[in-house]
C-alpha cells in the first residue's frame, strides 16, 4: 500500500510479478510483470503503469481456448479535486492525461495494476479473425467443418425480397421483339 499524496520528491517506483491473476469468469492473466511509477504533482499524483502478461480465456464465438500476449503502458493523473476529475483530462507539461478520482489515503498498487490490465483485456476475443462460431442447434465448431443440422430458412420475406417481387411483377415481357 502506498499513500499517493505523501510521496518522496523523486517519486516512487515499484516493480512486481504475479504468477496468476484471476479476472472475470474463467479468464485470467499469467506471467504478469509490472512497474508502477508515482510522482507528486501540485497536490495530485502522476501515475504510470507498465507491464506484460499473457491473457488466457476463450474465443467469444467458438469458445476455443485462447492465449494472447498483453502489454500495458498507461499514464494518468490521480486527484481528489472534483473539478479536475469532472473535466476528465489535464495537461501536464506536453502530455494530455486522463484524470481519475483517488480519494483514498492509501492505494493498493497491485489492484491499480490489475485495473489497468483489465482495461486492456480484449472484450470479444476471437481465435481467428473470421471465426465461424458454433452451430446454435448442435454446438459443433463450424471452424472444424459443417454439421448435419438443416439450414435455417427465412420463411418471412424480407423487405428487399418484397420490393424485388413487386418490381418483377411490373415488368411486361414481349417475346415477339
Amino acid at each position: 500500500m502506498i499513500n499517493p499524496y505523501k510521496l518522496p520528491p523523486e517519486g516512487l517506483r515499484l516493480n512486481g510479478t504475479i504468477e496468476r491473476l484471476a479476472l472475470e469468469g474463467d479468464v485470467f492473466l499469467h506471467d504478469l510483470t509490472w512497474s508502477l511509477f508515482a510522482l507528486a504533482s501540485d497536490g495530485d499524483v502522476f501515475l504510470e503503469v507498465k507491464g506484460h502478461a499473457v491473457w488466457q480465456g476463450s474465443c467469444s464465438r467458438c469458445l476455443a481456448p485462447l492465449e494472447r500476449p498483453l502489454t500495458v503502458e498507461s499514464q494518468f493523473l490521480g486527484s481528489r479535486d472534483a473539478d479536475l476529475v469532472g473535466r476528465g483530462s489535464h495537461t501536464l507539461g506536453s502530455q494530455d492525461l486522463d484524470v481519475v478520482f483517488l480519494p483514498e489515503d492509501n492505494l493498493d498498487e497491485e489492484e491499480l495494476v490489475r485495473e489497468q490490465f483489465e482495461l486492456q483485456a480484449p472484450m470479444h476475443p476471437l481465435c481467428v479473425e473470421d471465426c465461424k462460431g458454433l452451430c446454435p442447434h448442435c454446438g459443433k465448431n463450424w471452424n472444424k467443418g459443417s454439421c448435419h443440422c438443416p439450414p435455417e430458412v427465412d420463411l418471412v420475406p424480407s423487405a428487399l425480397n418484397k420490393a424485388l417481387a413487386k418490381a418483377l411483377a411490373g415488368i411486361k415481357l414481349d417475346p415477339e421483339s
